[in-house]
């Protein structure tokens, strides 16, 4: 599939990138993409244009995989302020707590872990990550399955992609606002114009705060400024500076369970968790991105992105559901101090060749990547809590815990080289073939103090973990277009992963492994209007450490999934917006990994066979809206939406069942050339849910809320 010529010259030519690269050493980054398309194509059809799945500006019905993108003005229209809510719009996607805890985005895709990329490139770790602002999102773009073949080392469900709103050479100023239930105020400006003939500027400054449902608050504000300057007609360089700081209080118990196995009966606002706990981040990302055109055919692109993070929160571990006595035992508060910096050099050369029916988009690239954590946690046992049915929190600081010890102080480094390639061949305009390959070289290292004993009884020794490791990643698929409108497609992707992460007490030597089959087909139906997705899939987990024996912790986990997810979006009529999304799957651990519940009675079983905790087998999402296109009330428009997901289980030995749920939203907008207004109500019904589970409970979703918010033109 690979001639030598063209990936030996994308080599040479990135490396020369490499060379420009560090005469601007001093400079700094980042580039949005730049996505050529017809007027008449909707977003997020298949015809349209993408860059996640490909790294080229590539049409989701040429992709032997699936790739979902979110626009920004659904949204927009749906009223949408985080992403939880943002990717119930993607079919398979569901929010799991751990690796988030409470205070960061993080998801299940298709049964498996994700990572997040903004504009094509790193965001940083998934696990202790952040929460994600809307400000300056233009779309999100979701890779379903490994995406290491193209983005190096990373979790196997799938690849989020942000991509941000870009600068525009017309003048524009749009100030922005909202208010709602929770004590919710959302406010900002967005201004974006030329600069002189040949460079365009967008800052944007936003502030979000509320109190939170259950009083679990939430305060970010972002200051974000982007330019892009045209060097040469054939040159663009872009850099882009986003500043956040984030304050969230989070909740890592929910409503827990009792000795029934079922929720605790007991009112929604209910807390087990301390009264003091908090999350605050800062975050700072520099990212510098050269485009040099050297023909319609021959392009580089060279990426420079540092991100600084510092992380501090006071959370919630441990806690058991009720015992027989109605008392939870096991509580602990966590306090972590996390500093974070992750750098990425990429240079990559994208080469188009090919005459006659046979055509290559060849693609080469290397990068280097690093990341340096430094993380101190510290462990304290809390008190008991007597009666789940009506519980007093007993304590009120730190100093109302029984014991507290260090439970890692240590420095986490990793350097990785990658080296990959890809092409993409059309052979006419009825069949393509994918292919790329990826090498990893990583080198990573943990060493600090661990504790190895308890709480109360603690033995803090020091200790090194080091190793390198050659990952390889690879991808392939083809796709068959009998007709213009119709795709067919099938793909098989494999990863690889080495977690460097801060939530784990050590890093492990050996690597996940992971492996994605499917099969699906992409239509665009009345003439363009209508977009449809449909696959099947299955999935694989491989090499995840778990503990076969008490105490002794082994590469020896393993995951299965398999299912079918379809993403539909349409406009059958002018003003008429249809979206709809479904995921039917089957998840299970296929190891004989042992767990233990003593509350239920249950010591050291094998959860072979089980679902992971959290994954529902059953989600989806229907949103539908009309806007009045004549008349004197032309702009005005109604929305209505439903969001359903199955029972889970909030454990690995799947004794917790958290009860499946159907909600319904609501909107009122109106839109003018000039501004807009919407009122957004979320839980229409007030109805009783639990959006995810915790670890020994579930998480209460919201009552009915309100949001009303407007947008503003000056010009």
């Amino acid at each position: 599939m690979f001639t030598r010529k063209p990936v030996a010259a994308c080599v040479a030519l990135a490396c020369i990138g490499m060379g420009s690269l560090a005469a601007h050493a001093q400079t700094s980054v980042v580039l949005p993409e730049v996505r050529v398309q017809s007027d008449a194509v909707r977003a997020g059809t298949p015809r349209d244009t993408v860059f996640t799945g490909s790294k080229t500006d590539t049409a989701l019905r040429d992709l032997p995989a699936s790739v979902v993108v979110v626009t920004g003005e659904n949204l927009a229209e749906q009223g949408t302020i985080n992403m939880n809510q943002a990717l119930e719009n993607v079919s398979g996607v569901q929010p799991q707590m751990a690796g988030g805890y409470g205070f960061a985005d993080n998801y299940f895709v298709r049964g498996q872990s994700m990572r997040f990329m903004r504009d094509g490139l790193p965001d940083g770790t998934s696990q202790n990550g952040y929460a994600r602002s809307m400000f300056d999102v233009d779309r999100i773009e979701v890779l379903k399955g490994p995406g290491s073949a193209l983005y190096g080392s990373g979790q196997p469900g799938g690849t989020v992609n942000v991509v941000s709103k870009a600068p525009q050479y017309k003048p524009s100023v749009e100030v922005f606002g909202g208010a709602g239930s929770f004590g919710t105020y959302i406010g900002g400006v967005d201004i974006t114009g030329a600069i002189g003939k040949n460079a365009a500027a967008r800052v944007i400054v936003g502030h979000e705060e509320s109190d939170g449902w259950r009083d679990l608050s939430r305060k970010i504000d972002q200051v974000k400024g982007t330019l892009q300057w045209k060097v040469t007609d054939d040159k663009t360089l872009t850099i882009d500076y986003d500043h956040r700081d984030i304050k969230v209080r989070p909740d890592n118990y929910g409503i827990l369970f009792n000795r029934q196995g079922t929720i605790a009966p007991v009112s929604r606002e209910t807390h087990y968790d301390s009264p003091f706990n908090y999350a605050t981040q800062r975050m700072d990302r520099l990212s510098l991105t050269h485009d040099w055109f050297f023909n319609a055919d021959l392009s580089m692109k060279t990426a420079f992105v540092y991100d600084y993070r510092v992380l501090g929160f006071l959370r919630n571990g441990g806690g058991n559901g009720g015992d027989a006595a109605g008392v939870m035992s096991g509580r602990e508060a966590r306090l972590q101090d996390d500093q974070m910096r992750f750098t990425t050099v990429q240079n990559e050369v994208t080469y188009k060749v090919g005459e006659g029916p046979v055509k290559h988009t060849l693609l080469g690239g290397i990068e280097f990547s690093s990341g340096r954590l430094d993380t101190r946690r510290t462990s304290y046992s809390l008190p008991n809590i007597t009666n789940i049915n009506n519980p007093v929190i007993p304590e009120s600081s730190l100093a109302d815990a029984t014991a507290s010890a260090l439970a890692y102080d240590r420095a986490l480094k990793s350097d990785t080289v990658s080296v990959y390639a890809q092409d993409q061949i059309a052979f006419g305009e009825q069949f393509k073939l994918r292919g790329g390959v990826r090498q990893d070289r990583v080198d990573f290292s943990d060493k600090g103090l661990q504790n190895m004993g308890s709480n109360s009884v603690p033995n803090i020794l020091y200790r090194e973990v080091e190793g390198t490791r050659n990952l390889t990643s690879s991808s392939l698929g083809g796709v068959w277009q009998p007709t213009r409108d119709w795709s067919f497609y099938t793909g098989v992707s494999t990863g690889k992963f080495i977690n460097i992460a801060t939530e784990a007490a050590r890093l492990t030597l050996e690597p996940e492994k992971s492996s994605q089959v499917e099969l699906g087909t992409k239509a665009t139906l009345l003439d363009g209007r209508l977009g449809l997705n449909l696959a099947y899939f299955e999935a694989k987990r491989d090499n995840y450490y778990v503990t076969l024996t008490p105490g002794v912790s082994t590469a020896d986990g393993h995951d299965k999934s398999k299912g079918v997810d379809f993403d539909l979006t349409s406009e059958p009529i002018k003003g008429l917006n249809l979206l709809a999304n479904m995921v039917v799957q089957e998840v299970e651990v296929t190891s004989p990994t042992l767990a233990s519940n003593t509350t239920m009675g249950v010591t050291n079983r094998s959860i072979a066979g089980n679902r992971p905790a959290g994954v529902a087998e059953k989600s989806g999402r229907v949103w539908a809206s009309y806007t009045l296109q004549s008349g004197d009330l032309r702009g005005l428009g109604f929305g209505l939406g439903a969001t359903a997901k199955s029972d889970s289980y909030a454990d690995a030995l799947n004794l917790y069942k958290v009860p499946g749920y159907t909600v319904f939203d609501a909107a009122i907008f109106y839109k003018q050339p000039k501004w807009e207004v919407a009122l957004n109500i979320r839980n229409l019904a007030d109805k009783v849910y639990y959006s995810q589970s915790t670890f020994s409970g579930a998480l209460p979703g919201a009552e009915r809320s309100a949001l009303l918010s407007f947008r503003f033109k000056i010009k």
